[in-house]
């Protein structure tokens, strides 16, 4: 889901996989190995190209399967942009198509058969994508803008979690990683009981901005001038963050009023200086 994988409100089992395919491909390896064991690379490349047209065939049902089973067991959901067992079901017919005519040499109209079959079977297995936004009706919550508050703010999320895999300083990746931890824990209980819609909004600008903020200037900032006391503030922050967002946590799970008392915005003209 461009973003359906935002809207799991809860855990779920390990989402199913495109199983049928990948025993198809156990025999497909062995004839691709045994044509570079026979040392006839015309058809080792063609079967080649074949079999990993069908690993991303495969890989993008998956993803497919994925969405589904998040949008399912979602209470709300938007539906997914992306249409992976949509997009997974061509590529099994183009896949197909191109083995028929570079491996198997097959007749024009037994590639183009095959290929439609072996597509739609695909499609009409594993199923179609969901196309219908998931959204309770006379619940009083506008749940379109909720949706898109936080899919803006588990994008908020992404950037942060980006700039941190590019951070060596082990200390500072362990604060960024528990302060993204607790604010996914915050998002996840938002979903679970989102009455109180205008929490979204207060948390990306107030919290997930200011961290976005001060971590991607830090990564802009020459590590060998950098003043060491910039690093440090920088801990600081990301600490007390996680330590009111484990607060604000407990506010939410005992339904009080969520508290936005931590002025990250003056916090953050602190590290400039």
């Amino acid at each position: 889901m461009a973003k359906a994988k935002k809207m799991s409100i809860k855990k779920v089992k390990k989402a199913p996989k495109a199983t049928l395919i990948y025993i198809f491909l156990i025999p497909m390896f062995v004839s691709t190995a045994l044509s570079l064991f026979n040392a006839d690379y015309a058809n080792f490349t063609a079967k080649l190209v074949g079999f990993l047209l069908l690993i991303g065939s495969s890989k993008s049902i998956d993803a497919g399967l994925k969405q589904e089973q998040e949008y399912n067991s979602s209470t709300f959901a938007q539906a997914p942009r992306r249409k992976y067992k949509f997009l997974g079901s061509i590529g099994v017919g183009v896949a197909i198509a191109f083995i028929g005519f570079m491996v198997t040499h097959l007749a024009p109209i037994n590639i183009v058969f095959s290929a439609v079959i072996g597509g739609l079977g695909a499609y009409l297995y594993y199923g179609k994508d969901p196309s219908v936004d998931k959204i309770p009706k006379d619940s009083g919550v506008n749940y379109h803008k909720l949706i898109k508050d936080l899919n803006e703010a588990e994008d908020k999320l992404d950037l942060i979690k980006k700039d941190k895999e590019s951070i060596s300083d082990v200390e500072l990746k362990v604060a960024i990683g528990n302060t993204l931890s607790k604010a996914h824990d915050i998002l996840e209980n938002i979903k679970e009981d989102p009455k109180d819609i205008h929490i979204v909004r207060k948390f990306m600008v107030v919290y997930l901005d200011g961290i976005k903020d001060v971590v991607s200037q830090y990564n802009s900032i020459d590590k060998e001038v950098l003043d060491s006391s910039f690093r440090d503030r920088l801990i600081e922050l990301l600490i007390d963050a996680s330590a009111r967002f484990e607060e604000e946590l407990v506010r939410l799970k005992s339904n009080e009023v969520f508290d936005l008392d931590v002025q990250i915005d003056a916090l953050k003209e602190q590290l400039k200086h």
